[in-house]
């Protein structure tokens, strides 16, 4: 017998096409940098460069434009990256708690044990970037583009990831709970390996169209639905 696959799954395999990811292209040897370089407010492309052990606090690096570089161990609190420009950049245990990061673009970035909690990525460009063993918790994604992502064992707790465009994004062992997807599309995300619990959608439930959930994640939800789930 001929099985006509659903239109849901039909959205998913179509949404779920793997995407290859590209690794930053860093320099082996790069020039290690003060903090005074990147608060000077005529520093220019920052290329070839690595911070590491830096710590500020409500500082304002607007417009910063970093290609081709490391930061590593780095506290940055509250500070204002608005319509950042970086490219092929690792971030290694660094710390960006409550920092804005507004209409910034990141392309071909790593993310390992950093923390973004509490942080503004409104309107911000994540392409190429994989992030893992990160802390989002409480941070603000609205009407962020994510093209080619992947995030494994990151916390995205309380989040507010509305009205967001994704594409070609992977998840593995990502924590989900209290997190706000109003009207984001999440066809082709697969969160069965994934803690998805309280997450805040529409009324019609359309944000999950097309999305891989785990049989008690798609129970909780339909309980969300008036339906009697009898275990």
């Amino acid at each position: 017998m001929h099985v006509i696959p659903s239109s849901a799954q039909a959205a998913y395999d179509q949404a779920s096409s793997p995407c290859k990811l590209a690794a930053p292209r860093i320099a082996a040897s790069l020039d290690d940098m003060p903090l005074s370089v990147l608060c000077d407010p005529d520093r220019g492309t920052l290329e070839a460069v690595e911070f590491c052990g830096l710590h500020a606090a409500e500082t304002s690096f607007v417009e910063l434009e970093v290609s081709n570089g490391r930061f590593s161990n780095c506290q940055f609190l509250s500070c204002d990256f608005t319509s950042a420009l970086l490219v092929d950049i690792a971030f290694e245990g660094c710390d960006f708690s409550n920092s804005v990061f507004d209409s910034a673009a990141f392309t071909r970035c790593t993310f390992n044990d950093c923390k973004f909690a509490g942080a503004s990525f409104t309107e911000a460009l994540w392409e190429q970037v994989a992030a893992k063993d990160c802390t989002f918790a409480y941070s603000a994604f609205n009407r962020c583009l994510w093209k080619t992502v992947r995030a494994h064992t990151c916390d995205f707790s309380s989040a507010d990831m509305t009205e967001m465009e994704l594409r070609g994004v992977s998840l593995a062992d990502d924590r989900f709970v209290g997190t706000s997807f109003f009207r984001t599309k999440l066809v082709g995300l697969d969160f069965t390996s994934c803690q998805l619990e309280g997450i805040a959608i529409s009324d019609a439930m359309t944000e999950v169209y097309g999305a891989k959930l785990g049989l008690y994640q798609a129970a909780a939800l339909a309980r969300r639905l008036g339906v009697i789930i009898e275990e």
